[in-house]
């Protein structure tokens, strides 16, 4: 039976626990930036997987911005305190849509119908 040492068992630790923040920060890398933009819904196409939102908003410089954003897994919709689908949001409500944006595309994570 071999013995290790302090010494040897927390070099291995430390390793160990270097490994796990290096992949941490890949993953988090590779997420992308976060936004959010508050605007009416232009259009929700339920018809196709995944689902699809597009909000018109405006910017601080008074400029139209287009955002369409896929419904990603695990993304919440919510009127008021309530949890409530896709097809429930009309066009013209006013939304706080907040999404990821990274490589493929805008991911939707969380809809809010004000």
């Amino acid at each position: 039976m071999r013995m290790f040492t302090a010494k040897a068992l927390s070099g291995t630790i430390l390793v160990v626990v270097m490994a796990v923040v290096l992949v941490l920060f890949a993953h988090a890398g590779s997420e992308g930036k976060v936004l959010t933009v508050k605007g009416n819904v232009v259009a929700v196409n339920l018809k196709v997987d995944p689902q699809i939102i597009v909000v018109k908003a405006m910017t601080q410089h008074k400029q139209e911005l287009i955002v369409g954003a896929t419904i990603g897994k695990g993304a919440t919709i919510t009127r008021g305190n309530k949890p409530v689908k896709l097809a429930d949001v009309k066009v013209g409500e006013a939304v706080d849509l907040t999404y990821l944006k990274h490589a493929d595309g805008l991911v939707a994570r969380s809809i809010h119908v004000r």
